[in-house]
Formats: structure tokens, sequence, C-alpha cells
């Protein structure tokens, strides 16, 4: 044989081996990856800074991580492999064994406030200083020929058949009676004053997830009559429109720390106003009395945050007594009676966050219902049973 003969044979033993190789390699890139898309995928939800132990059943011979930014992978021993979160994000760890098939996770790595979930306990205090002082004189004049009679003496009905004085049970909470020594002249001085105390408006507790909102009312609503035209020429007609009064509290947290919680609260309280009201249509509308603030505060966890000085001042004077004597200086008092009212309060909002976690939520955030088993519908919705045959 020639050596051109035996350079053909030679090309053509290489062209058959290559042509087996070129087959061979796409068709075990086949089998892997059918045997990677028949793998079902664990999905693994770690916290970011948090670990994630794998303990396989057979020898791991090697471990792929499609993005080592977001999680990695420590091997500790032939069988144990650790999944470390380390930004958030989405990535594939991928482990193959020696005598098993291989291990396909998908591991969603995020931040740990993302979560958990801020309760945060209110409570709406009104301090009430309301003040009210009155003083007020009864004179009585009275000889054979005349009688001059002031405030509770301007009758004869508080005296008896005796001649003794029986006053109402609704005075003044103190008095003063005298006959200045004197059988023709009586006088009666009453004073009083009365204070306020403070009272709680209502004391809610808001769930909201971080970095989401949430918001609280207790109050109702009010129809608001609103006119408006259909056309040139056109009737007016009227729409209501509903406005809402009360307690209000809107707020939106987000977890800064381990110990700070951020802030962003709008409590308020409004109530109905007969005397500012208005009439539309033939409606009378009353005014809204709001008192609200706004704010973005960095609080600890547990611990309270107090909002205050929203305060509503009013005062009012009111002197009673008979026309023009009344105004006659100094002697004036004997004929008059002075009420001085001042309505004075001030509203506090105390609220406190409390981060809790959704999979372990807290005892008192856990309402548990007792199923009703006298139910008559339940016998209605439960199968029926056939009647045993009788032997």
């Amino acid at each position: 044989m020639s050596s051109w003969q035996r350079q053909i044979r030679r090309d053509a033993a290489l062209s058959a081996l290559w042509c087996v190789a070129l087959v061979a390699v796409p068709m075990a890139h086949a089998q892997q990856l059918a045997s990677v898309s028949d793998t079902a995928i664990v999905n693994v939800d770690l916290p970011l800074g948090q670990s994630y132990p794998i303990t396989t059943s057979s020898t791991i011979t090697q471990a792929s991580v499609a993005n080592p930014d977001v999680a990695d992978v420590v091997v500790i021993g032939t069988r144990d492999v650790v999944i470390n979160g380390h930004g958030a994000g989405l990535t594939d760890v991928i482990l193959w064994q020696a005598d098993a098939p291989l291990r396909h996770y998908r591991v969603s790595v995020h931040s740990a406030a993302n979560v958990e979930q801020v309760v945060l306990a209110v409570k709406f205090a009104e301090v009430r200083r309301d003040f009210l002082r009155s003083l007020g004189f009864s004179g009585l004049y009275r000889d054979r020929n005349n009688r001059v009679g002031t405030g509770k003496f301007n009758t004869d009905n508080v005296f008896n058949s005796n001649g003794t004085i029986t006053l109402p049970g609704t005075e003044g909470f103190g008095t003063v009676l005298s006959n200045f020594g004197t059988g023709t002249l009586l006088g009666l001085l009453e004073a009083d004053e009365q204070t306020g105390d403070s009272r709680i408006l209502a004391e809610p507790t808001v769930m909201a997830s971080n970095k989401d909102s949430a918001s609280f009312l207790a109050g109702g609503e009010i129809p608001v009559p609103v006119a408006q035209t259909t056309g040139v020429g056109g009737a007016p007609t009227v729409t209501i429109l509903w406005k809402e009064f009360g307690i209000r509290l809107n707020f939106s947290p987000e977890i800064v720390s381990d110990s700070l919680v951020k802030l962003h609260i709008r409590p308020e309280v409004s109530s109905l106003d007969f005397t500012n009201a208005i009439e539309i249509s033939g409606f009378k509308v009353p005014a809204l009395r709001t008192r609200h603030v706004e704010s973005t505060v960095i609080v600890r966890r547990d611990e309270s945050l107090i909002i205050s000085g929203l305060m509503d001042d009013e005062r009012q004077l009111t002197k009673d007594g008979i026309p023009f004597l009344k105004d006659i200086p100094i002697l004036g008092s004997l004929f008059s009676s002075t009420s001085w009212q001042r309505n004075q309060t001030e509203l506090l909002v105390i609220v406190t966050p409390v981060v809790v976690d959704p999979m372990r939520p807290r005892p008192q955030d856990i309402l548990h219902f007792v199923p009703d088993t006298m139910l008559p519908a339940r016998k209605a919705l439960e199968p029926r049973l056939p009647a045993p045959s009788k032997p």
C-alpha cells in the first residue's frame, strides 16, 4: 500500500472519530439538560445575613451559584453545605451528588425587615380644663310700705308660711345668707366654681407591614350637598359628598434598624360645629372643628411618643341683672350676677410602635374563634349517611 493510500485511510478514520464526538457531545448535553429540567426546584426564603444548611444523602461532587453577589455556598463536609445570604435578590444554587440526582435550589434573599410588621398602639386623650365660675348676689328690702327684691328674692316663693327660707337644691355650691342685723334687709351671696378633667377618646391598635400604610377612623360621615350645573341654561343638580369626621389616624412605618422605627403619622380629631353651619339649597350643613398634626419621627421600639399642644380655648362672660341698675358702678353688683366660663381642652396622642413577626404573632394579636356547635344549619351541610338496613 502506497503512502498516499495510508494517508487517505488515516484521514477517514479521524473524520469518523470527529463525527462520533460531535454526536456524543450534544447527546450528553441534552441528557444533562433533561436531568436539570426534571429536578424539582426547592424554594428557599432566606433573610439577609442568615444561613440555610443542607445535608445530602450522597457525597457532593460539585456546587454552582448563579449570582455570588446574592448568595454563596460554603462546603462544610462531603455531605454538608451552607448557603449564606449576602444581598437582596434571586439566585439559583445547584448541587451535584455522586450517587443521587442533583439538587436545585432557588434562593430568595431579602431584608429581614421586609417580613416584619409594626403594631402601633395609639391612645387619644383629651385633657379638659373647663372652668366655670359664677358669682351672684340676691337682695331684699321689705318694710311696711315697700318691697324691692333681686335675684332669688324677686318673688316670695322662697319664703315658707312661718317666714323661713327654703332655697332650691340646684343652687350654687356655696351660699351666704344674712339679714345684716336688721328686720328689713336680706342678702344672699352665691358662689360656684367648676373645673373639668381628662378623658380617653379612643385606644386603637393598628397593624401595618413594613413600608406600608394603615388608617383608623372612629366617627361618622355627614352629607354635604354640592350644586352642579348640567349645561348652559340647565337647572342645577345637587349631588351629595360625604365628609368624614371623628377620631382618625393615618400612619406609615419603616423599620430602620433593630432598635429604631420611622413613623409618618397624622392624628386628627374633628367634631361637628352647628354654630357656624351654613345652608345650601335648603340643607343645613354644619362646619367641622378639626385639630390635627402631621409629622415624621424616629422612635425606639416598644417606647412611647407623646404628641401634645393641640389646644382649643373658649371663653365666655355672661352678666344677668335688672336693666340699667346692673350697670351702676359699685352698686350694680347688688342687682346683677355674673357667670364666667372657660372651656379649654388639650389633645394628647400617645403612640407606641411594636415590631412583630407575622409568622410568630403575639398572643394578644390572635383572636380565637370557637365554633358554634348549636348552629342548626350545620346539620344541613353535613353529608347524609344512608340509614342502616334492618336485619
